[in-house]
């Protein structure tokens, strides 16, 4: 999982919704405290996914600890 630092703005939605996950620098742009954060997490980090409004949090599915389906 990254935060695609060219597409970033600072919105801090995902800081918001998975403060153990994600943190804004100082220059206010989110980078991922925790490439592979525990399974109750994973909702919370891919509704960030969804809720980036310009899409710089990116979760590569080969992790293998993303789920599947998360319905």
């Amino acid at each position: 999982m990254t935060v695609e630092q060219s597409r970033c703005l600072g919105a801090g939605q995902c800081e918001q919704l998975v403060p153990e996950v994600f943190r804004q620098d100082e220059e206010g742009l989110s980078r991922v405290l925790v490439a592979e954060p525990e399974p109750a997490l994973w909702p919370r980090v891919l509704q960030t996914v969804q809720l980036c409004p310009v899409q710089a949090v990116i979760v590569e599915e080969a992790s293998g600890h993303a789920p599947q389906d998360t319905e």
